[in-house]
């Protein structure tokens, strides 16, 4: 038996008498058949979240108890919170100790706006850019100025929206966590800094100029419009962004849907460079929905014509992030049968404690 096995299920007796102080929840630590679930991932301050688990099938909360992972202290179910934030919860049944499940408490769900063309399934087209970047990279700059004459470029602007990872150097003002999962996913198409990918699957490998760029965009977008279309709106607390996504599907598919939050103004002098307009950095990756699969919360299958919706939240993690400089990327992705991936659909730009309409094609 493993050390960590041992220990949960010492962990895990202990808790019939005076509660678990040890760190049940991980993944290396569970053990036994049984499962915890919530009735939400989402939940508004005030609102009680109700816990299930069962083990082999069966229905065991009665005889289950419920933790807190931050505290390693019991807590009621349904359990309700007054504070935003995000609670990870283990259950224990017996000598058997779950997997954490991890809950948003948000200050409110914001509402979506009105669809004032609910059979219009024309949507304009955007595709994913990742610059995989970093200040302390020398070479970096040529990418941002290949991607500014894109974005420069009327035929060109309006087909794509960039994210920035700032992953090259760990002290750079724009790096994240969450950049780092980010550029994680594209494994082996990150062959050195900077690289650009499109979407979640695609790389231009040690290309640095904007015709380059071009021709991928021209390979990926699709001018009669895209297979998705994206709604949302958002709301910020102290601690979490709260976010409401529909996807309304001009193609019938499976569907996924994530946020990510973006953060625009952090300055930082850039290497590699003297031009003072390059220590700017905006679209700088802070905090992504889910990370397990990137690709998004599945929302199952949408029909032609059909919405499907989904909440989700983003957590401010640093007090150093400028709130007033966030907003929310949203990406709808969709399964491709050929290559077995999702990918993505569609984007939207949402603005915190704001909304954007579905982008129909004129």
């Amino acid at each position: 038996m493993k050390i960590t096995k041992f220990l949960a299920l010492i962990c895990a007796m202990a808790t019939l008498f005076v509660g678990c102080e040890g760190n049940g929840g991980d993944e290396n630590s569970a053990t036994g058949n049984a499962v915890l679930t919530a009735d939400k991932d989402v939940a508004v301050m005030g609102e009680p979240i109700t816990f299930t688990v069962t083990s082999e099938g069966a229905d065991v909360t009665a005889e289950a108890k419920i933790y807190n992972k931050a505290t390693y202290k019991e807590v009621s179910n349904p359990f309700v919170s007054d504070v935003d934030g995000k609670y990870e919860f283990y259950a224990v049944y017996g000598t058997s100790i779950t997997k954490s499940i991890e809950i948003s408490v948000v200050p409110s769900i914001p509402v979506l706006p009105e669809d004032e063309e609910p059979t219009n399934t024309t949507f304009n087209h955007r595709i994913l850019l990742v610059d995989h970047t970093g200040t302390k990279c020398g070479y970096c700059p040529q990418m941002m100025a290949a991607l500014r004459k894109v974005a420069a470029d009327d035929n060109y602007h309006d087909k794509f929206y960039e994210a920035m990872a700032h992953t090259y150097n760990s002290d750079d003002p724009s790096w994240s966590r969450s950049a780092e999962v980010v550029t994680s996913h594209y494994g082996s198409l990150i062959n050195g800094y900077p690289s650009l990918t499109f979407n979640f699957y695609h790389p231009i490998p040690g290309e640095r100029n904007d015709k380059s760029i071009k021709l991928q965009i021209d390979a990926l977008w699709k001018a009669d419009g895209a297979d998705a279309g994206v709604m949302a709106a958002a709301t910020g607390g102290n601690t979490m962004v709260a976010v409401k996504a529909q996807v309304k599907a001009k193609v019938a598919g499976d569907y996924r849907v994530t946020a990510w939050l973006l953060e625009d103004n952090i300055y930082a002098q850039q290497a590699g460079t003297t031009d003072e307009s390059y220590y700017t950095h905006n679209n700088s990756i802070r905090h992504i929905a889910i990370s397990n699969p990137i690709t998004g919360f599945d929302l199952g299958t949408i029909e032609a014509g059909a919405t499907a919706e989904k909440e989700m939240a983003l957590e401010i993690q640093s007090l150093k992030w400028a709130n007033e400089n966030l907003k929310v990327m949203v990406i709808a992705t969709v399964y491709n049968s050929s290559t077995k991936n999702y990918d993505v659909a569609n984007i939207a730009i949402c603005p915190i404690n704001g909304s954007v309409k579905y982008d129909y094609k004129k």
